[in-house]
């Protein structure tokens, strides 16, 4: 099995499944590969060991691939030479490539190349729109889709009714121990509370957990949380737990310093807006650390019993506030600190039952063995293999026409344009007739929720937060996505309290 991490090896949840899974395989006498990318700036380093039976492809010293725009050439000979190298072992090699357009790109050009010698298999890890499209997208190509959790077999085989053979649902693995870790009785001293992650508001709300323990401390229960990670909100976080005695954010450790927090850690909080099967959640049970984490569509629910083996948290629906959050998180922890024994052990118990690595290897090895008796897919031959670029899956083929009637529609207003993505970057020469000239009507600005594109400027016009849009004295907004417009369009009160009328591109 050959396995492509676009990212690299950076402390993950994908890059973690992917290390403990081949060092899993190749105990069993596997061949096994990583093809490793240049890691994203501004991610650790996973610290984790691979089994020197493991065969690793590194791509570090190419640029990374999001920033590749559909330009596969530099890869794509390191792909075929990964390719190459596998075969001396086992033939065929299955191949998994992971979280990118991109990167399935690399896996239909391999596919015209090596055919019946060659298999694709598409992981499917976050419960967001892009991970289904870009399923939808290479579908000719992929033998078999994985899913993780029961929210994600659902939502694709929804997306691909005609391919429900080929689904098959596997969740992740960790390594659990036999017997939980003795701990102190939370009686007589503080709560030990522990968030482990990526430090991101955009799905990881990290804000609202310090918010939790404000809320925590207004009801006077003692408490100390240790938020570790890093991302692109620690700036943010760092920020906000200036002068809480009750917070301490470490930088991001290795998978072993993480359980050994988990280990003595009472609670382990986590407040994403989404996740698939969270990783982050599976490896505080198996310690025996009770999760209290918020309600979501995907994989929560299958992780934990409400009550029994953590607590679910149910937080106002829309987009409620980090505060609001933050409150019901802390509810959600008083619960589980009333039975924080018989808790840790369920959630231990569930984990050792459910989510063993030995477990989830020896469901992985079953697909491979029936996918080296499957036919093989290839990629056609009129379609390009990049995701990114021009008939690429992140713009339709009409998508250029549909925006520039759209824009023509609104010629006379002053508009602010949502998304500063691929979609946008495909359909510059759209955009570019529309900005704003002397007269003021146009395109003035561009919005994103991302927290690192705001302040900058695109093509001359400034990117601001969606809710300082009204600050431009536009009158209307205009969503620039395709994949994920139906999830901008939920949230568009954002642009409606400002007194600006929202547009959609695309028709629902």
């Amino acid at each position: 099995m050959l396995i492509a991490l676009p990212s690299g090896l950076i402390v993950s949840g994908v890059a973690a499944w992917a290390a403990r899974l081949v060092n899993a395989l190749s105990a069993r006498g596997r061949a096994c590969g990583l093809i490793l990318h240049a890691p994203v700036p501004g991610h650790q380093g996973l610290a984790m060991r691979i089994d020197p039976r493991v065969r690793r492809f590194d791509l570090s010293s190419l640029p990374p691939l999001e920033d590749a725009a559909g330009g596969l050439e530099p890869y794509l000979p390191h792909y075929r030479a990964a390719v190459d190298s596998m075969l001396h072992a086992c033939s065929p090699v299955v191949l998994s490539p992971n979280l990118l357009g991109d990167c399935y790109g690399l896996a239909a050009a391999l596919s015209r190349e090596f055919g019946d010698r060659l298999r694709i298999v598409g992981w499917l890890h976050n419960d967001i729109p892009y991970e289904y499209h870009v399923q939808k997208h290479y579908e000719p190509l992929i033998s078999r889709f994985v899913p993780v959790s029961r929210r994600l077999e659902e939502g694709i085989r929804a997306a691909l009714p005609e391919r429900a053979a080929d689904i098959t649902r596997i969740p992740y693995g960790v390594e659990v121990p036999a017997s939980l870790p003795s701990r102190a009785p939370a009686a007589g001293r503080p709560l030990r509370l522990l968030y482990a992650g990526r430090m991101d508001h955009a799905q990881k709300r990290v804000l609202a957990v310090v918010a939790m323990s404000d809320a925590l401390s207004s009801k006077g229960i003692s408490h100390e949380l240790a938020m570790v990670g890093d991302g692109p909100a620690a700036p943010d976080v760092d920020r906000a737990i200036r002068g809480h005695s009750a917070i301490i954010r470490l930088s991001a450790k290795s998978p072993d310093q993480v359980l050994g927090l988990l280990a003595s850690a009472d609670i382990a909080v986590l407040a994403s807006r989404h996740e698939g099967l969270s990783i982050a959640v599976i490896e505080a049970m198996c310690r025996g650390c009770v999760p209290v984490i918020t309600q979501t569509a995907s994989g929560a629910a299958e992780l934990i019993e409400n009550g029994t083996s953590g607590v679910l948290v149910e937080v106002p629906a829309g987009e409620p506030t980090d505060a609001q959050v933050g409150e019901a998180l802390a509810d959600g922890v008083v619960r589980a600190s009333a039975a924080l024994p018989t808790m840790s052990a369920a959630a231990h118990a569930a984990a050792r039952d459910r989510y063993s690595i030995n477990a989830h290897a020896d469901a992985v090895v079953r697909l491979l063995d029936s996918l080296a008796t499957s036919p093989a897919r290839s990629w056609p031959a009129e379609r390009p293999c990049e995701f990114a670029g021009p008939g690429g899956g992140s713009v339709p083929p009409d998508g250029a026409a549909q925006l520039s009637r759209l824009l023509d529609s609104l010629r006379n207003r002053r508009i602010v344009l949502h998304g500063t993505g691929r979609h946008t970057l495909e359909l510059r020469a759209v955009i570019e007739g529309h900005l704003a000239r002397s007269g003021g009507a146009g395109i003035v600005a561009f919005t994103d929720d991302d927290p690192a594109q705001q302040g900058a400027s695109l093509w001359g016009a400034p990117i601001l937060a969606p809710d300082r849009a009204a600050e431009t004295h536009c009158t209307d907004a205009v969503i620039s996505s395709w994949i994920n417009q139906d999830a901008i369009w939920a949230r568009r009160s954002v642009y409606e309290q400002q007194g600006l009328r929202v547009h959609r591109i695309y028709e629902a």
